[in-house]
């Protein structure tokens, strides 16, 4: 059959090259002049094709007499010219502002944007590189709509968590999938160098998941990377350096105030307390563990090939140094993108990126420096650290872990993610493309902790060293059929078979007593005591079978049905196959005839979707139940067995989500374009953790059961304000709000209170009593009543029954914002440009930890500069200092705050040297520029120093957030 095939191929290829054919040359430019590389140039209805050089020229040979030439470029609109008699063909491309002839990644394909009948959101290379972004997640910040994508952490490395229109599972997992240049990315997405990025399309309703059905049940992100073309050798240096700093700390304590707390608390003041306040001690800890950090990125960068072979080689170095001094980040990524033509009608290439990072996690010695005694120094007269510089004896100096060799905690990782393709043209309407992909990881992370280090206390010194390793296959093959039936109808039909393959690989070890400190954790085996070991391996796979058709009438109605079968090997053994079915159309309003008289529209478009996606989200073998080790009596001497550590599940099955979704796309005239969404999410069977009653030996199970709902609404617009020769100014807004909530938990409407999951609540919620102020004197008969005096936070009785109990918590919000705000600007004067981003979240309640967990009150460990109540200061704030209490009753109703924001995300002025100038010295393009991230950010938190952005909406006293000035530049040769 495939020697056939290609018999009929080479026949195809012999009879199109009996017809008239020419060469033709030409060159593209935009209405400045300017020449256009990397335009698309083909034959329409053929394989023959080409891109412009760095100059704007092109040459095609073999075009037919009759053909017609298809110039396309993104931002601009698409051009046909028919050959006719010409061999010299010079275009010049308009702008499109609205983006219609913008092509855009669709999933196994490419479609223009004015065709597309789902939910897509695109981030460009230019979003992406106009702010100094770390790594994906901080890329999609603010720009795609219907995206969420806020801080995991603070510490340099640690990224972001991404949700994509809310979340719809309870325990499962919520993550969306990531597909790299056409290959599923498992993990870490801080192993992809931003600046390789060309574009990312955010597929968010059903019709553009369901082609990836169980993996797209929690929305997909395509990632394509840069890759080369027919053009002159470019290489690009792009670099930046920035200093960063503390958004803000808190304002702790000084010696005199926390001297002051101790005494209204009533707790007693040793003699080295005493000596310390009559010498005017006053310790900043906090400022002796912050300091100034910096990051840098350098990427060089060759792009380039002729008509056969194109090429995009780079390497990046990025380092971001904390502003704790043990914590730091390195990463070195290398891809290769190539692309070879064998032949007219046969394709390869491969996409291959190594990454190597090393994470310098250290330790939190920030939340010590917040507790530590300002009546305590760090160091003696001679400069030595004082490891016990306080009374209290299980309080030790923060600074101990910042000598070196003190505390490592360093992860190591390495990852290959490799796509080998080969795509065959058997005719102009079909071809085939094979994905071969391997993705193979390798961690180890090692921890050491000194006898001198805070964890030990001068205890014997301990280690641990983790090991794992994670290997992905997939293989995938691709039919692609596409042809215009006639002038009103065309037709797209795309099939896959796809298998992928995983198997993780996990090991550990734990000593304590080690002889010589300084080997840290490398020799383990000289330790004295082992107190653990383990490894572990999962594996587990999915096969797919998908058909998608698109169809199109007269370029005004079009279809979209799509259809995937997956078998996973989480589930199940009669439960693992699902099918996934979606179906989508668009009416292109603009089109119809009774709008060519109207002159305000210069798109309108309608769109409507259903389907189902699945979710498979859980660990391999949760079907089979498990065993855990524990120890029997034997004889009267103890012996190691197993008895059952979790119930099997024989019945699970696929965790299902039907989304309905309506868009309508508009644009005014080519200034305006915009679009509108809604949506709605209902996710039943959910794969979830059910609590057990303890007596029946188990603390849960998991099994499908559950329902919940998603509904929310999308707002975007991008709007060309000004557009002259010498200054352009361009808008882009999004603007969305999701609402999500539990619609049943087990079959009954009933809710969990035990797990805080509350029926038509969203998935979390914070559920605590209610601080109403403080008791105040007078109140005192009052306060009798709950057993409470003057001084003591004051909750609502919700029932009024005199008493406060289990019965007075309610619902005080929920960590999910109700909306979020992405607007960014971007201006162009002569050779200057200035662009910023705005990112805001709306709506959500957050957890401050400090407000809990460092207002203690109580004299033992320093505490924020707070208003706290006493009888000459009658406050509602804070309540009254308690020596005797590790903190205050009810401390943890002080904690439930607005989490509303708004951050000035970025900042960034450049300037581009004129290109007359760089061609005298050999330089195609230079830029320079000074960049501001996260300068400013309001909120109701920042005025205590902190930041608000956290994804579970709790701020933690841990590293604190940063922002960062600086100077990079941008040079091709």
């Amino acid at each position: 059959m495939q020697k056939l095939l290609l018999f009929l191929a080479v026949f195809i290829v012999s009879i199109n090259s009996a017809v008239a054919q020419k060469s033709i040359t030409g060159k593209v430019i935009d209405e400045t002049g300017e020449p256009l590389p990397g335009v698309s140039v083909f034959v329409e209805g053929t394989t023959i094709g080409t891109v412009t050089g760095v100059d704007g020229n092109y040459s095609l040979d073999g075009v037919p007499d009759e053909g017609t030439l298809k110039f396309s470029y993104i931002g601009m609109i698409t051009q046909e010219i028919a050959v006719t008699n010409q061999s010299n063909i010079n275009v010049t491309l308009i702008p499109d502002a609205i983006g219609l002839e913008e092509v855009v990644a669709i999933g196994y394909g490419t479609q223009q944007r004015g065709s597309i009948t789902g939910a897509i959101s695109s981030v460009t290379s230019d979003d992406i590189q106009e702010l100094p972004a770390v790594d994906v997640g901080n890329a999609l910040q603010g720009r795609a709509s219907g995206v969420v994508s806020m801080a995991s952490g603070n510490q340099p490395g640690d990224g972001v968590t991404i949700r994509v229109r809310g979340r719809r599972s309870l325990t499962a997992d919520n993550n969306p999938l990531f597909v790299v240049d056409g290959i599923p990315y498992e993990g870490n997405i801080n192993d992809i160098n931003p600046k390789d990025i060309k574009s990312m399309e955010v597929l968010k309703d059903a019709s553009a998941t369901a082609i990836y059905g169980s993996r797209g049940a929690n929305g997909v992100i395509l990632v394509t990377t840069t890759r080369g073309g027919d053009m002159p050798t470019t290489v690009s240096y792009n670099g930046y350096y920035g200093v960063t700093s503390p958004t803000g700390t808190p304002d702790m304590m000084t010696g005199a105030e926390y001297m002051q707390l101790k005494i209204d608390g009533g707790r007693a003041i040793t003699d080295a307390e005493q000596a310390a306040f009559d010498n005017g001690v006053s310790t900043d800890w906090v400022d002796l563990v912050i300091s100034n950090g910096y990051q840098q990125s350098h990427q060089l960068a060759v792009r380039g090939g002729n008509a056969k072979t194109a090429f995009a080689v780079s390497a990046n170095y990025f380092k971001e140094q904390g502003i704790i001094e043990t914590q730091d980040f390195d990463r070195k990524t290398f891809r290769i993108n190539l692309d070879h033509k064998i032949n007219d009608f046969i394709k390869v290439g491969t996409s291959t990126q190594l990454s190597e990072q090393v994470q310098n996690i250290g330790t939190n010695g920030y939340y010590d420096a917040l507790v530590a005694s300002p009546l305590a120094e760090p160091y003696d007269t001679d400069g030595n650290i004082v490891y016990q510089p306080a009374s209290d004896p299980l309080r030790w100096n923060p600074l101990a872990d910042f000598v070196d060799g003190a505390v490592v905690n360093e992860l190591n990782r390495l990852r290959v993610f490799s796509n080998i393709f080969a795509i065959i043209d058997f005719t102009s309407e079909l071809n085939y493309r094979m994905n071969y992909g391997i993705d193979y990881q390798k961690s180890r992370q090692g921890r050491f902790y000194g006898a001198l280090s805070s964890s030990r206390q001068y205890g014997a010194p301990r280690a641990r060293k983790e090991h794992r390793s994670n290997q992905v296959m997939t293989f995938e093959n691709i039919l692609t059929f596409d042809k215009e039936i006639n002038e009103n109808h065309s037709i797209t039909a795309t099939g896959l078979f796809s298998v992928q393959e995983s198997e993780y690989e996990y090991s550990n070890i734990e000593v304590e007593g080690l002889p010589y400190e300084h080997q840290l954790f490398h020799n383990l085996g000289t330790a004295e005591t082992v107190l653990g070991y383990g490894s572990d391996l999962r594996e587990w796979g999915i096969m797919s079978f998908m058909g998608r058709i698109n169809y199109s009438i007269k370029d005004k109605y079009l279809f979209t049905v799509t259809g995937r079968y997956d078998g996973s090997s989480r589930l199940a053994e009669n439960k693992k196959w699902g099918f996934f079915p979606s179906a989508a159309t668009l009416w292109k309003i603009s089109n119809e005839d009774f709008m060519q008289n109207q002159n305000l529209f210069s798109d309108l478009r309608i769109r409507a979707s259903y389907g189902v996606t699945g979710n498979t989200g859980i660990d391999p073998y949760q079907t089979r139940g498990g065993l855990t080790r524990t120890t029997y009596s034997f004889a009267g001497a103890s012996g190691y067995g197993y008895r059952p550590g979790e119930i099997a599940n024989p019945d699970l099955q696929w965790e299902s989500s039907a989304t309905a979704n309506i868009g309508i796309d508009f644009g005014i005239g080519q200034a305006i374009a915009g679009s509108i969404e809604v949506y709605q999410t209902r996710t039943t069977d959910l794969l979830l953790e059910r609590k057990l009653p303890i007596t029946s030996g188990f603390d849960n199970v998991l099994t499908n059961v559950g329902e919940t709902q998603n509904r929310g609404w999308e707002f975007s617009l991008n709007a060309r304000i000004v557009d002259r020769n010498d200054f352009t100014w361009s808008t882009d807004l999004n603007l969305f709000g999701n609402k999500e909530k539990i619609i049943d938990l087990y079959g009954d409407k009933k809710d969990d209170v035990g797990n805080e999951w509350f029926i038509d609540e969203p998935l979390t919620v914070w559920y605590d009593y209610k601080k109403i102020g403080i008791w105040q004197l007078g109140e005192e008969d009052a306060a009798s009543e709950y057993q409470v005096t003057p001084g003591v936070i004051k909750v609502e009785d919700v029932n009024n029954d005199k008493m406060i109990n289990q019965e007075d918590r309610q619902i005080l919000g929920t960590n999910i914002p109700k909306v979020t705000l992405g607007l960014g600007s971007r201006m162009e004067y002569k050779q200057f440009e200035f662009s910023f981003l705005l990112f805001g979240v709306f709506g959500q309640t957050v957890y401050n930890e400090f407000e809990d967990n460092l207002v203690t009150l109580q004299g033992r460990y320093n505490n924020p500069a707070v208003d706290y109540w006493t009888p000459d200061n009658p406050t509602n704030d804070q309540p009254m200092a308690d020596g005797s209490r590790e903190r205050p009753l009810y401390s943890s109703t002080r904690a439930y705050q607005s989490g509303d924001f708004l951050k000035v995300k970025n900042i960034q002025i450049g300037y581009n040297f004129p290109k007359n100038t760089l061609s005298k010295i050999g330089v195609k393009a230079l830029k320079i520029y000074v960049n501001a991230d996260t300068p400013f950010t309001f909120s109701k938190v920042t005025k205590d120093g902190l930041d608000p952005e956290s994804y579970d909406g709790v701020i933690r006293a841990v590293t604190p957030s940063t922002k960062m000035f600086s100077l990079g530049v941008n040079v091709d040769f």
